[in-house]
């Protein structure tokens, strides 16, 4: 089994309130995030900025929680930290929470990709790369410990060549399950484009 990180981000100053209560199809992004991982992982850590952690529902598949010190604010890096941290899991998946389209048939198709040799699933659209959405073994704590205390909060240099990068424009059907929302504006869109 694996477990499930989500990472809810900060205070959202480009979208302009927390993007965890970002309202899609009737349901907050974490919310979504949570169903996406639900049956895919045994545990899922949300890792919250304190500043509402208090207003996500936990249970006793979710729990809650937040960045560990002295890494608090680091960015998703500090999130991976987070969660490695917690899980007892030899795998987690690390969602964050401005991706609404994934489901567990995105988690399921990067999953595909994992080998013994592997460290690292994530997924690359339209030539970017996503790198705090992903699979990643549990073997990467020591790295991201290390990496925040030398001050290099790059999710990027966390990855020591064991990682496969999977260009979903070329080996997805549907590659845009990928995209972040980071604006009011694009969360418009979503809403004209998706039904």
């Amino acid at each position: 089994m694996a477990d499930g990180i989500i990472l809810t981000g900060g205070m959202s100053e480009r979208f302009g309130s927390p993007k965890a209560f970002a309202v899609w199809k009737e349901s907050y992004f974490y919310e979504r995030a949570v169903q996406a991982l639900q049956s895919e992982v045994k545990t899922i850590w949300i890792i919250s900025h304190p500043s509402f952690a208090g207003r996500i529902e936990a249970g006793e598949q979710v729990k809650v929680r937040e960045d560990l010190p002295p890494h608090q604010e680091k960015g998703p890096l500090a999130g991976l930290f987070t969660g490695l941290s917690y899980t007892e899991e030899e795998w987690v998946f690390m969602l964050p929470v401005d991706m609404p389209l994934i489901t567990k048939a995105e988690i399921r198709f990067l999953a595909s990709y994992i080998s013994p040799e592997t460290e690292a699933v994530i997924p690359e659209a339209a030539g970017r790369i996503a790198p705090a959405c992903g699979w990643f073994h549990a073997d990467l704590l020591s790295k991201a410990e290390a990496q925040l205390e030398s001050g290099d909060y790059r999710m990027k240099k966390v990855f020591s060549g064991k990682e496969k990068v999977i260009d979903v424009n070329q080996m997805y059907w549907r590659p845009e399950a990928f995209e972040n929302i980071n604006t009011a504006w694009q969360l418009e869109e979503l809403n004209r484009k998706v039904k």
